[in-house]
């Protein structure tokens, strides 16, 4: 059952938005997003708010933010709605986020304003008696991830002051950049929820929760292979509404119908394209994926990639994880692959190989994240017991092989697409390792062909090389072709994938 529209009467919304910097690159879509999100917000068919409780700032100075989302939250009895989007820094020491102002530069995290001055003061105005019953925050840039938890913490509240909930809704994890593709109206982020508020979500209660219009915008930019968003709420917020559904109130959706349909793959191109729709993953996987860090399936995933008119392999959705690697080392057969057994033989890996495991187990935590520190051996060989297990011959793929997946049908320099949609954890991202399907995939529905680990092919010769840059790769070198120092080393940073012939 839908819960009761936020009253428009008794609410507030501050739209805050910085489109033009002197120190960082302007994002155009943002004045956008403010114009027609205040439409919105004031349109009786969506939410309703009077001109006057809806207060935009384009270009604000940090003082003129402060001051007007204080006396907002003050004056807002039932619901507050702070909205920013522009560029958002992360302090180099403390972490912590910053929103960046039409002055602000890069390097000095002084001239952005803090988000904590934010949060304070939506969580205790008017002389610290929290005034509104909910309180909704919408971030729409880098690093906004950094946000959630900072209104959700009870021990941040007053004493004996009551607060129904908060929702932070962001429009990136904490360690992902956000996405204003060049040529589009508004930001990938607020585009699809202007969107989902201009034609309502067909199927969803009317009016939307915050929980709904989440799930909407999660399944929408799923599909176009962008950021994720994230949302945390506090005690009941997931239930506030601020949105009248404007497709109305519906019966149960058609089966399979979760979401926006996916978006086509590129068009095939001569030498190495998937041809029609996007290629689903095989094995068969539920249509629901799983969140980052649970991707720890018993095999891998893969996905059918056209290397001619007649050729067809299958590669890897994601590199081999460690949970899918300890698998391999826990089977009998395989005992000599073990730490020890292989470190001590000396033959087919080096003394950093599977750093950090004790026995057949992984390092806490790190299950649906890339194993790292094999050899070119033990990728082999881990290939080969993988395939007899799922009955499709296993290899590393070639070099070429790898290369046609990560173009994915696309021409010029393409692997700037990629960091620019926010799909490569590299040095200049999250520069740690991170687990499978935190970042999105590219065209072909892969993930971390770029960026997380290297990847370990073979060239013409049957010799391995590495491709793909990892997590501490600069953008400059991402592209590059590496040879390991030998066969058997083993590298914190270099992983792998399977390649099956169909």
């Amino acid at each position: 059952m839908a819960g009761a529209l936020s009253d428009p009467s008794r609410s507030r919304a501050v739209l805050i938005g910085t489109h033009a910097y002197t120190e960082l690159d302007d994002i155009p879509a943002v004045e956008n997003n403010i114009g027609r999100l205040r439409e919105l917000l004031t349109d009786p068919a969506v939410w309703g708010l009077a001109e006057g409780r809806c207060d935009v700032l384009l270009q604000p100075s940090r003082q003129t933010v402060l001051d007007t989302v204080y006396d907002a939250a003050a004056e807002a009895t039932d619901t507050m709605v702070l909205y920013y989007a522009g560029h958002g820094l992360v302090h180099p020491q403390s972490g912590e986020l910053h929103l960046a102002l039409p002055g602000s530069h890069p390097d000095r995290p002084h001239t952005a304003l803090r988000y904590e001055e934010l949060r304070s003061i939506l969580l205790s105005p008017a002389g610290g008696r929290p005034s509104a019953r909910r309180k909704v925050v919408v971030l729409d840039c880098c690093w906004s991830g950094l946000a959630l938890g900072g209104l959700m913490h009870g021990g941040d509240l007053v004493p004996g002051v009551a607060v129904e909930g908060a929702c932070v809704l962001t429009a990136t994890a904490a360690t992902r950049q956000a996405l204003a593709p060049p040529g589009e109206t508004y930001t990938a982020f607020t585009g699809e929820l202007i969107r989902i508020l201009d034609a309502g979500a067909p199927g969803r209660p009317d009016p939307l929760s915050m929980s709904a219009l989440f799930e909407e915008l999660t399944a929408a930019l799923r599909a176009k292979s962008r950021p994720q968003p994230q949302q945390s709420n506090r005690n009941s917020a997931g239930r506030i509404c601020l949105f009248r559904n404007r497709a109305g109130a519906a019966g149960p959706r058609p089966a399979g119908e979760n979401g926006p349909p996916r978006s086509p793959a590129p068009p095939a191109e001569e030498g190495g394209a998937v041809s029609g729709q996007r290629a689903a993953p095989w094995p068969p996987v539920a249509a629901a994926a799983p969140s980052a860090g649970e991707r720890a399936s018993s095999w891998p995933e893969f996905v059918p990639v056209a290397l001619s008119g007649t050729r067809t392999v299958r590669l890897g959705r994601y590199p081999v994880t460690h949970a899918q690697f300890r698998l391999f080392l826990r089977d009998p057969e395989n005992e000599r692959w073990r730490p020890a057994a292989a470190r001590a033989a000396g033959r087919y890996v080096d003394d950093n190989y599977l750093a950090g495991w004790d026995g057949v187990d992984f390092p806490p935590g790190r299950g649906g994240h890339p194993v790292v520190a094999v050899s070119f051996p033990a990728a082999r060989a881990y290939a080969a017991w993988a395939g007899r297990g799922l009955g499709l011959p296993l290899r590393l793929p070639t070099a070429a092989e790898w290369a046609l997946a990560a173009r994915a049908g696309r021409t010029g320099e393409w692997w700037h697409e990629d960091i620019a949609a926010g799909r490569v954890n590299f040095r200049g991202s999250h520069a740690e390792l991170a687990p499978i399907g935190e970042f999105p995939p590219n065209p072909y529905n892969i993930g971390d062909l770029l960026g997380n680990v290297w990847d370990i092919c073979v060239d013409d010769t049957g010799a391995p090389v590495l491709r793909g840059g990892a997590f501490d790769t600069p953008a400059a070198r991402l592209c590059e072709e590496l040879s390991p120092r030998s066969p058997v080393e083993c590298r914190g940073n270099v992983g792998f994938r399977c390649v099956g012939d169909s």
